[in-house]
């Protein structure tokens, strides 16, 4: 709450001077100096963090359902709550009630950490991958005007996670799964036992999966505003957070057979392949299926925020100029 009262603080005092220094530059046609241009990025990113409050609220409020699907996802080869039942919301649910009352939110904080900085840098990245992009006609070539989108959400999505997000969500995952205690017990768990390739084990097969999912959900996002032309802005907020939330339930649907091998891997507490995760899963769940796609339910009902962080963005560009 002090972290989003500042950043208010920060939106409510910026834009006058941020306005003045373009309406200058505008005027005089005279370079903006190198303070001025800070401000103004610290502006932004702060416009931009106040635009998201709603996200991280929806954040909070659905990390529960997080936890849910992560048990729930690693219920066939995580051995910790072994004699445990995850086969059921309701059985997940008595679990974690026995925990304590703020057991739904353990691992909320790397969450957080990983979370924020993840969406700032995909959204932003996504707009400035685009450019890089060969650009074509939706009108003469529209297989490859979509897959340049595709590829540029895909590209967003597998660099974020190599820079920054991955070893957040191995650590995340680690304290929601096991009785790690803190965050700092989960990372000294760890390193002590993979050094530092286990903050980035199971990125060979997170890497396919995000790519899937950030294509999907970045690139149909893209798509669907274009499709609309100028009808998208007149469309109201709720009709486009619903647009954004179908194209990032159609990446989850597509990329959570690789989230679910990639998240049981990390789970052993010993060296495993892909192959004996395979196996090991389908064996205990009782098949393909059923192991694939282990959490869904929670998956679908955690997900609202990526609607809303969709039309946040949007939201952000078009007041931010």
């Amino acid at each position: 709450i002090l972290k989003l009262q500042f950043l208010y603080l920060i939106d409510y005092l910026c834009p006058p001077f941020v306005r003045r220094s373009h309406n200058m530059q505008a005027a005089t046609d005279r370079a903006v100096s190198p303070a001025e241009a800070v401000f103004a990025k610290v502006h932004s990113v702060a416009h931009f963090a106040y635009c998201q409050k709603e996200s991280v609220a929806i954040k909070v409020a659905a990390y529960p359902t997080e936890r849910l699907r992560l048990l729930m996802q690693t219920q066939h080869t995580n051995k910790t709550f072994t004699g445990v039942s995850f086969s059921t919301l309701r059985a997940t649910l008595g679990h974690m009630r026995g925990e304590g009352s703020f057991a739904p939110w353990r691992g909320l904080t790397p969450s957080l950490v990983r979370w924020f900085p993840s969406q700032s840098i995909i959204l932003f990245l996504k707009d400035n991958l685009n450019g890089h992009f060969p650009t074509y006609s939706k009108n003469e070539n529209y297989a490859k005007w979509m897959g340049t989108k595709v590829g540029a959400g895909a590209a967003t999505g597998v660099i974020n996670a190599l820079v920054w997000a991955y070893p957040f969500d191995v650590v995340r995952q680690h304290l929601a799964t096991k009785n790690s205690g803190s965050w700092k017990n989960a990372t000294s768990d760890i390193y002590s036992k993979f050094g530092m390739r286990g903050f980035y084990r199971g990125f060979v097969m997170d890497a396919p999966g995000l790519a899937i999912f950030r294509g999907v959900q970045l690139g149909g996002w893209d798509l669907m505003k274009e499709h609309y032309g100028s009808q998208w802005q007149e469309m109201g907020t709720t009709a486009r957070f619903f647009h954004g939330q179908m194209v990032s339930l159609l990446g989850s649907v597509s990329s959570y057979p690789c989230d679910t091998i990639r998240r049981n891997l990390i789970g052993y507490d010993k060296h495993a392949s892909y192959g004996e995760v395979f196996r090991t899963g389908i064996q205990n769940a009782g098949g393909v299926r059923r192991f694939f796609y282990a959490g869904f339910t929670a998956r679908v009902l955690s997900s609202f925020v990526n609607g809303a962080l969709l039309e946040g963005f949007d939201e952000y560009k078009r007041t931010a100029h």
